[in-house]
Formats: structure tokens, C-alpha cells, sequence
């Protein structure tokens, strides 16, 4: 099977899995805050931010340093795994200990630290997850099986036990609880694909592990800053209900991010193995590029155009407040897609610093402009933050991916901003014309008529423009038919 080949297939069993976690993850979201309200949803997403951060010091970069190891050499998956596993297991220990410390010592009621506690669950679970090894060894229905099963046993569990704001700890442990449950359960499968796992000390190896892969958890934890400092630092300084608001924008902006690292978590094992090898390495980036770019056109128009239905259809009225905010997230979207493009490549070519180096001083510009301008502009400030310190770290990145690679892919790019103009065109066309009856109707209504329209519309210009080719697309689509 060729390459393009299995990067296909692992698209469409990832592509799979993010559908049924992407329903289910909206459902979920939609439900718990419509349930809890700005407030309590506020708490829960304060916590989530802040889980996220605790969860890079447990992970340390050590899942991105497996793939790029296994990817060159499948004998050594299971020995791999073994020290992995047993790292981040220490490692989530230690900073659960940490967390919890860090959560008692915080100005804020019981109720709400007791929340921030329960999410410490999750620790434990991201510790004893293995994606890193079926991601690696190209087996991404492992991975779709658990992910589907995570986020549906998620949603079923939250429809029964969370009914009202003072559910919001119930809430908290669900998500903890559901994600160790599957990680366990993906330990039998690894057994019985790779053989016996047991936990495996070996300092020497650690240390050497640790070395190479603390330069990717810098990065990581600088990306990390984008999409999580925004909610903490609004967490400090505004009131729960705005930080409600924005965790339901966050929430949208994250499952459009979501599908350009379903493209990205399918094309790094090849782009990897591309490594060493310049034409290769061009010939599957600018195919990488122009997936992304078509995915990511539709989805930050889609989601630039059509904001207020979309906060209107999941999470009511209550969230209207959060249109700008919205708007100005998805711009940042835009900016992400262009980073994952240019800077994630570069973690599995060796180039895990000058990425580091980037991202930290985009992060530190990020925390500044947080602090400047939340007190000033509320949460449209911290979406402009976002958007302006993910704009200068992606500038940085690009220069490094052009010393590397010799190319930015400024005609695809060109091509998918022009599609992305045409449709949301024509959704701004829609809504002059048909205003007066989506203000009679649910914002659902509004939300899947713009989005047929928008589709079709980009779809006939992806093709005029030759952003899609359909030879091609027909081409692999039957070869893993």
C-alpha cells in the first residue's frame, strides 16, 4: 500500500472516531450547559484549563519523542511503551500531589476547589493512555475505538447523573472517570497486540528519554498557552458566568481545531519516515498542506460566518454574549491551522528547539496581552490575545519551515482563503435575504441552512480553483474502499 494510501486510511478511521466523539462531545457540552448554567459551566471549564496544564508535566513530551522512535523502528514499541507508561505514571503522582496543593492554597469556596479536585482524576488516565504507540504504528482504529468509546460512555453517564448546577462535581468526575476506564481498557488490547506490559524502571533510560523529548514538552506546553491561558487567566479576573461564556466559545473553537489534527495525527508517521530525504519530505508536505487547507478553509468560515446560530443551537441564548468572542477565536483558528502546517512537522524532523523557542515567546506575549487587555476588553480581549500571540509565533515558524523545506505553500493557501471569502459570501447573502424568517425560527434552522449553502459554495470553488482535485480523491478513496 502506498503512502498517500495509508494516510488516507488513517484519515477516514480517525476521521471515524472524531465524528462520533465530535457529536457526542457537542451533545455533552450543549446539555451540561444548558444544565449548569454560565456559572457552574464557567467553574468546569476553569478547571479544564488548568487540568490541561497538570497534564503536560505528566506527559512531558514523551508521547510526540514514542511516535517519532517507533515510527523508524516497530521492534522496539513494546519495551518503549513499557518506560513510557511508567514515567508518566510517576510523573502523575507527583503532580496530582502538586495539584491538589496548588487547588487548597486558591481564594476561591469550597465548592468550587472541590470541582477543581475531582478533575485531578483525569491525570491518572492521560498517564495510562497508548495512543502514542497505534498513532506510530499507523493502526489509528485502535484508537478510534477508544475515543468513541470514551466520549459516548461520557454523554450517556451525563444525561443520567448531571441535572443542575449543583451536579457540577458529578460532572467533573464522569469526564476523569470515563477516560481511566478506557485507558485501562486499552491496556488489554496492547497486551494482546505487542505482549506483556509491566511497569519498567531504568533511570539511565529515562534520563535519556527525557532529554530528547523535554524539548517537545516545551513546545507543547507553550502551544498549551494559547489554547488554555485565555480561560485561566479569566478564571482570576472576571466573573464565573464570563468565563461560561467563553468556555462555550473555547468549546467550539477546539472541535474546529479538531479536525485539522485528525489530518495532522494521520500524515506525522510519514512525515517522520520522510525525514532525512528533502524531495520526499516536500512531496508529503505539500499534500499535507493542502489537506489541511481545504479542511481548515470551511471549517474557521463555517465557523466565522455562522457563530451565532452555533451558539444559539448548542448552548442556548444565554451564551449569546460570546458571538464576538467567537468570531474573533476563529480567526485564531485560522492562524492554528497555519501552525500545525508549518510547526508540527518539525517536532518529528529534529527541530523540536527552534519550535520551542517560537511558541514560548508567542505564549509569553500571550500572557502579557491577557493580563493588558481582560481588565480592559473582558473576553473579547483574551480572544484577541490569542489571536495576535498565535500570529506572531506561526511568523516565527514559518521562517524555521522555509530554512528547512525551502517552501510556505503561499498558492494553496491563496486558493483556500479564496474559497473560504466565497462562502462565507454567500452565508452573509443568505442571511440578508431569509433574515426575517430565521428570526422566527430556532437558531438550528439557521445554523443547517448556512451550512448547506456554505459547503456547496466552497465545495464548486475547491474544485474551480483546484484546491481539490477529485481525480486524486477518487483515486484513494477506492484504493482503501
Amino acid at each position: 500500500m502506498s503512502a498517500g494510501h495509508r494516510i488516507f486510511r488513517n484519515i477516514r478511521a480517525l476521521a471515524a472516531a472524531k465524528v462520533a466523539t465530535m457529536a457526542s462531545g457537542l451533545v455533552t457540552a450543549a446539555w451540561t450547559a444548558r444544565v449548569l448554567g454560565p456559572d457552574s459551566f464557567g467553574v468546569l471549564g476553569f478547571g479544564t484549563s488548568l487540568m490541561a496544564y497538570a497534564a503536560l508535566f505528566v506527559n512531558m513530551g514523551l508521547s510526540t519523542y514514542a511516535i517519532r522512535e517507533i515510527a523508524r523502528d516497530r521492534d522496539q514499541a513494546a519495551e518503549l511503551s513499557e518506560h513510557v507508561l511508567t514515567l508518566r505514571t510517576v510523573l502523575a503522582l507527583v503532580v496530582g500531589a502538586l495539584y491538589a496543593a496548588f487547588i487548597l492554597s486558591l481564594d476561591k469556596p469550597m465548592e468550587v476547589k472541590a470541582v477543581l479536585l475531582v478533575q485531578a482524576v483525569q491525570l491518572l488516565g492521560n498517564a495510562l493512555v497508548l495512543d502514542f504507540v497505534y498513532q506510530a504504528t499507523e493502526k489509528m482504529g485502535v484508537i478510534a475505538t477508544r475515543e468513541i468509546g470514551t466520549s459516548i460512555g461520557s454523554m450517556l453517564l451525563v444525561f443520567l447523573l448531571v441535572r443542575g448546577p449543583e451536579d457540577a462535581i458529578t460532572a467533573a468526575a464522569i469526564t476523569g472517570g470515563s477516560i481511566t476506564v478506557n485507558a485501562l481498557v486499552m491496556i488489554g488490547r496492547f497486551r494482546r497486540d505487542f505482549g506483556h506490559l509491566r511497569p519498567r524502571v531504568d533511570l539511565k533510560v529515562w534520563r535519556e528519554i527525557l532529554t530528547a523529548a523535554t524539548p517537545m514538552a516545551v513546545g507543547v506546553f507553550a502551544w498549551a498557552i494559547f489554547t488554555h491561558l485565555d480561560v485561566v487567566m479569566l478564571g482570576f479576573l472576571a466573573p464565573h458566568t464570563e468565563v461560561g461564556w467563553y468556555s462555550a466559545a473555547v468549546k467550539i473553537q477546539t472541535l474546529a481545531n479538531l479536525v485539522g489534527n485528525i489530518v495532522m495525527n494521520a500524515f506525522l508517521p510519514q512525515l517522520a519516515a520522510a525525514y532525512g530525504e528533502l524531495g520526499p519530505m516536500r512531496d508529503r508536505m505539500r499534500a499535507y498542506a493542502g489537506v489541511m487547507l481545504a479542511v481548515g478553509g470551511l471549517v474557521v468560515a463555517g465557523g466565522f460566518a455562522l457563530a451565532p446560530s452555533i451558539l444559539g443551537t448548542l448552548f442556548g441564548d444565554a451564551y449569546a454574549p460570546a458571538t464576538l468572542a467567537l468570531r474573533l477565536l476563529m480567526l485564531a483558528s485560522a492562524v492554528v491551522y497555519a501552525n500545525m502546517i508549518l510547526g508540527n512537522p518539525l517536532l518529528v524532523w529534529h527541530r523540536q528547539t527552534g519550535y520551542m523557542v517560537a511558541m514560548l515567546s508567542g505564549g509569553a506575549l500571550n500572557a502579557l496581552l491577557n493580563i493588558w487587555w481582560i481588565p480592559r476588553y473582558g473576553i473579547e480581549g483574551a480572544a484577541m490575545a490569542t489571536f495576535t500571540a498565535e500570529l506572531a509565533a506561526t511568523v516565527a515558524i514559518a521562517w524555521i519551515h522555509r530554512q528547512v523545506i525551502g517552501e510556505l505553500y503561499a498558492g494553496i493557501a491563496a486558493r483556500a482563503l479564496l474559497c473560504a471569502g466565497a462562502s462565507i459570501a454567500a452565508a452573509l447573502a443568505l442571511d440578508r435575504f431569509a433574515a426575517p424568517l430565521f428570526d422566527r425560527l430556532p437558531a438550528l434552522v439557521h445554523f443547517v441552512a448556512g451550512s448547506v449553502v456554505m459547503v456547496a459554495v466552497y465545495a464548486v470553488v475547491a474544485v474551480l480553483t483546484g484546491l481539490v482535485h477529485l481525480k486524486r480523491l477518487r483515486r484513494l478513496t477506492s484504493a482503501t474502499a
